[in-house]
């Protein structure tokens, strides 16, 4: 009667907010429901008030009402995570304790019941059947898990192994999988732990990363285990390249062929090889030239001997790594030019047709701003080039004269667009265009 002369009242009051009157009517009405006697709840507004509903809703709960629990939380419009998502994780916690009720059917109830809905973890629900010892039922639950972390967690804790680091895998997530990975190696027979990460080549090349970083002894036992030659044979080249084991390069180097050799890699096979007979010579240099060499390439190596003018081991050197001549002949020029050492530079000239032209002697001379000794090799130089390097050497008379006497018509171009205009020598190349034109 009071409600109802409230309804009636409020049409007479002129602005009224009827929230309030709409609030009241959904409380008592809730306080109607658990006072009933198949209930037996009999709470006071001031209870309920000063309680809260979450309280009111823990006791229905505890009385396994979840129904009612459900249908006061959407009746008062609670937050999912405050009633229904809340009461439904209570709920399916109570139903996976149950040992009387098959696994199959009450995980399929509960994914029907739960579907994705946010705020219910089912890693939790999972825990709790693990707890109670149906753990196939836990790993069915998880399979319903939207957080792989939480997935992986609880897998890991059940000793389900390989579907933990599938789930990690299947993820995405690499700090996940390399947890897992971590996980497995510390907690599991090293053969066993082998095994089972060979079966996932993600996993693998994830943990080979790893120790390529952290554990090189453990990288070069997984390529022992898989037969793969070719990367133990990087793991040694790279051993041997640590500058804090010098004093297994040998070993190493040594190791490397062998690996390659068994892998029948012989470009790489020959080239540890040799690189091993360079280690060897480069330690036999040090008592003779007082100087330490390892670690030099042959080319450092070489260029180092001809600047000690110990001509006799440089070539012994080239001979013996079969350095070109081309390279051995740059190499001899531009060493005896860093020396000023003009004399030997003109005898080595001499001593045999070059490899490599004589521009290059007119070229080093130029850069030691010789031009006296570059004068020496300019007749020397290839026809093809000769105009060019006498321009190179401001030699510019000499330069149109050969051109004009090759016929070359560009060539006299080239040496008069280097010359200053309107001078004798700029007129006299003119005239000898103008004939070999005419001449044409």
């Amino acid at each position: 009667m009071l409600i109802r002369a409230a309804q009636f009242g409020k049409c007479f009051v002129e602005s009224i907010d009827s929230e309030d009157y709409v609030r009241m009517c959904r409380l008592l009405r809730v306080l109607n429901s658990v006072r009933d006697r198949r209930i037996g709840i009999p709470i006071t507004f001031t209870e309920l008030f000063y309680s809260g509903h979450k309280f009111l809703l823990d006791r229905l709960v505890t009385r396994r009402q979840y129904y009612l629990a459900i249908c006061i939380a959407k009746y008062l419009k609670m937050p999912d995570k405050d009633g229904s998502s809340r009461i439904l994780v209570h709920w399916a916690k109570y139903k996976v304790s149950q040992p009387q009720l098959d696994e199959e059917s009450v995980a399929r109830e509960i994914a029907n019941k739960f579907g994705y809905a946010s705020g219910i973890s089912y890693s939790d629900i999972a825990t709790t059947a693990a707890n109670c010892g149906r753990k196939q039922l836990a790993i069915k639950l998880l399979d319903h898990e939207s957080k792989a972390s939480e997935q992986v967690q609880l897998l890991l804790k059940l000793d389900e192994n390989k579907p933990a680091l599938l789930k990690a895998i299947e993820s995405g997530d690499t700090d996940l999988v390399y947890m897992v990975i971590l996980r497995l190696r510390d907690n599991m027979p090293l053969a066993d732990f082998k095994m089972t990460i060979r079966n996932f080549p993600v996993a693998l090349s994830l943990y080979i990363k790893y120790c390529r970083q952290h554990n090189p002894q453990a990288l070069n036992e997984i390529f022992i285990q898989e037969d793969d030659f070719n990367s133990q044979a990087q793991g040694f080249i790279l051993e041997s390249l640590d500058e804090k084991k010098t004093h297994t390069q040998d070993a190493s180097l040594t190791s490397a062929v062998e690996a390659y050799k068994k892998a029948r890699n012989d470009v790489s096979f020959s080239i540890c090889e040799e690189a091993l007979r360079l280690l060897k010579y480069q330690r036999s240099l040090k008592d003779k030239i007082n100087e330490d060499l390892v670690g030099k390439s042959v080319h450092d190596t070489c260029t180092r001997l001809l600047e000690l003018k110990d001509i006799k081991e440089a070539e012994r050197m080239r001979s013996n790594f079969k350095i070109p001549d081309r390279r051995y002949w740059w190499l001899r020029i531009k060493c005896l030019a860093d020396a000023h050492d003009w004399i030997e530079l003109e005898k080595f000239s001499k001593s045999k047709k070059s490899p490599i032209g004589y521009a290059h002697f007119v070229d080093v001379c130029l850069e030691k701003n010789n031009i006296s000794e570059a004068v020496k090799y300019l007749p020397r130089v290839s026809e093809d080039i000769i105009v060019k390097y006498y321009v190179k050497a401001n030699k510019l008379e000499e330069a149109a004269q050969i051109a004009y006497e090759q016929r070359d018509i560009q060539g006299l171009l080239y040496v008069q667009s280097k010359s200053a205009a309107q001078s004798s020598l700029s007129e006299k190349i003119n005239a000898q265009i103008s004939l070999l034109g005419a001449r044409k």
